[in-house]
C-alpha cells in the first residue's frame, strides 16, 4: 500500500504526522491512501483542510482519502462534503493503521479510549534536522477563543523516562537539536502520578549527551523561577522562549480567559531575558478580539515594544463555532482588524531588525538545516535564521560570527575563517 501523509497546522500536528508516516509505511495491501492531518484553529485552517481533501479526491480519484485530527473532530461535515472517505479524530489518530485495515476490509471501525503518550513515538530518524518530540497534549485553561482544548482531549503527558528514551533514539540518529512540543507545555506532568514539572522533564532529557533542546511554545504561567534558573545555567537549553501574549490589555485578557495579567506577562518575560544570556523572545498576538478598542490595541503594541521580541505571530480573530468568544458583543469590523494586524506586523519587522542588529559581531552556534547557493542555512540557539557563508553539511552545528543582517535573518561566517574576525 502506498501511503502519503499531508499535514496542516501546529508543530504538534507535524510531529503526529511524522509518527503516522512511520507506522503506515508498512501498511499491507495494494492501492493508494492519502492521510490529511487537519487543523481547525481558524476559519482559514478549516478551508485549507477542506481544499486539501477535495484536491486529493479530484487528482487521485482511485485513492482512499482520510481526514484525521482536529478538523475531523470539529469540522467533520465540511470534510465529508469535500470527499473524505474516513474521518478519524484525535482520540483515535494514533490507531490509524488498525482503523484503515478495518476500512479497507469493509469492516466497522471500532472506537477506543485516549491512548497514553508513552505509546506515541518516532520509530527512528525524524524527517527534519531539528527533530520534534511531543511530550504533552490537552489543555484545561479553556480560553474563550480556542477550539484546541475542546478537541484535544484530557491532559496527557509523556513520562520523563519515555521522553528520554525517544530523545536517546533521536540523538543516536544524528539530530543535533530536539524541539519539545505540546498543546500546553506549562501543564506538563499535571496528569502523571508523580506530577513531574517541565524542569524535571528537562533535567531528565539533559542526561542525553550530544543534543540541545528547544521549547516550541510556553504559556507565561510556565515560566517559573526554577525554569529560568535551569535555562540560565545550561548551554544546551536554547535561550529562546515563544510566549503567547494574545493581548497586552487586561480587559481583553480577562474576556479571553487568559490566566495572567499584562504585568505578570511582562515580569515573566523580563525575568527570562535578564537572567538567560543571549536570550530572545517570541510572541503570539490575537488582533481584533471582541471588545478590543484602539486603546487596548495600543497597549498590546506598547507591551511588545518594551520587550523587543524577535518574532511576533499575528493572528486575526475569527469566531469559531462552539467557543465562548463566538457569542461575545463588541465585534471589531474586519477592515479594522486587517489594519491593526498590518500595523503590528510592520512593528514586528522593526523589532526583529533591532534584535538582528544586537547580534552583529557576536558568535552563535548554528544548526545547519540545508545548503544552497554556496551557503549553509540554519537556526542559531537564540532562534535567529542564519545564512552561514561557506559550506557545512546539514545536521552539523557550526560556530558563526555574525557580520550582517537583513529582513529575513542574519549573515555569518564560520568562526575560524579570517573574515569572521573582520580581517
Amino acid at each position: 500500500m502506498r501511503v502519503t501523509v499531508h499535514t496542516l497546522g501546529c508543530r504538534v500536528n507535524q510531529y503526529e504526522a511524522e509518527v503516522l508516516a512511520g507506522r503506515l509505511a508498512a501498511l499491507p495491501g495494494e492501492g493508494e491512501v492519502h492521510v490529511v492531518n487537519t487543523c481547525t484553529v481558524t476559519a482559514l485552517a478549516d478551508r485549507k483542510s477542506r481544499q486539501r481533501v477535495a484536491r486529493l479526491k479530484r487528482e487521485r480519484p482511485g485513492a482512499v482519502v482520510v481526514a484525521v485530527g482536529c478538523g475531523a473532530d470539529g469540522a467533520a461535515e465540511g470534510l465529508r462534503r469535500a470527499g473524505a472517505d474516513l474521518l478519524v479524530g484525535n482520540r483515535d489518530k494514533s490507531r490509524l493503521p488498525e482503523l484503515l485495515g478495518h476500512l479497507l476490509r469493509g469492516e466497522p471501525v471500532p472506537r477506543d479510549g485516549w491512548p497514553s503518550l508513552d505509546e506515541e513515538a518516532l520509530p527512528g530518524r525524524a524527517p527534519r534536522v531539528r527533530a520534534l518530540l511531543k511530550v504533552q497534549d490537552g489543555c484545561t485553561v479553556g480560553c474563550a477563543f480556542c477550539r484546541a482544548w475542546l478537541l484535544r482531549g484530557p491532559l496527557r503527558s509523556k513520562t520523563p523516562r519515555a521522553a528520554r528514551t525517544e530523545a536517546e533514539r533521536l540523538a543516536r540518529a544524528g539530530h543535533p537539536e530536539i524541539v519539545l512540543v505540546g498543546v500546553n507545555l506549562a501543564q506538563y506532568g499535571e496528569d502523571l502520578p508523580e506530577r513531574p514539572r517541565l524542569v524535571d522533564l528537562l533535567g531528565e532529557l539533559l542526561e542525553v549527551p550530544g543534543v540541545r533542546y528547544r521549547l516550541s511554545s510556553l504559556n507565561p504561567e510556565g515560566v517559573t523561577d526554577g525554569l529560568v534558573a535551569l535555562f540560565a545555567g545550561e548551554r544546551r537549553l536554547c535561550p529562546y522562549l515563544h510566549l503567547p501574549l494574545q493581548s497586552g490589555d487586561d480587559g481583553v485578557l480577562r474576556r479571553m480567559g487568559r490566566p495572567y495579567t499584562r504585568a505578570e506577562y511582562l515580569e515573566r518575560a523580563r525575568l527570562f531575558l535578564s537572567r538567560v544570556p543571549g536570550s530572545t523572545l517570541g510572541a503570539d498576538v490575537l488582533v481584533g478580539f471582541p471588545g478590543e478598542d484602539e486603546g487596548a490595541f495600543g497597549r498590546t503594541v506598547e507591551a511588545l515594544e518594551a520587550l523587543l521580541p524577535l518574532n511576533v505571530h499575528v493572528f486575526r480573530y475569527s469566531p469559531r463555532p462552539g467557543t465562548r468568544a463566538a457569542g461575545l458583543p463588541g465585534r471589531v469590523p474586519p477592515e479594522e482588524v486587517a489594519r491593526r494586524a498590518a500595523a503590528l506586523a510592520a512593528q514586528a519587522r522593526r523589532w526583529r531588525g533591532e534584535v538582528h542588529r544586537r547580534f552583529l559581531g557576536r558568535t552563535v552556534e548554528v544548526v545547519v538545516e540545508e545548503v544552497r547557493g554556496g551557503s549553509a542555512w540554519g537556526t542559531s540557539e537564540a532562534y535567529l535564521a542564519v545564512e552561514v557563508r561557506g559550506a557545512a553539511p546539514p545536521g552539523t552545528i557550526v560556530r558563526a560570527h555574525i557580520v550582517a543582517s537583513n529582513t529575513g535573518g542574519v549573515v555569518g561566517v564560520i568562526e575560524h575563517r579570517k573574515e569572521s574576525r573582520g580581517d
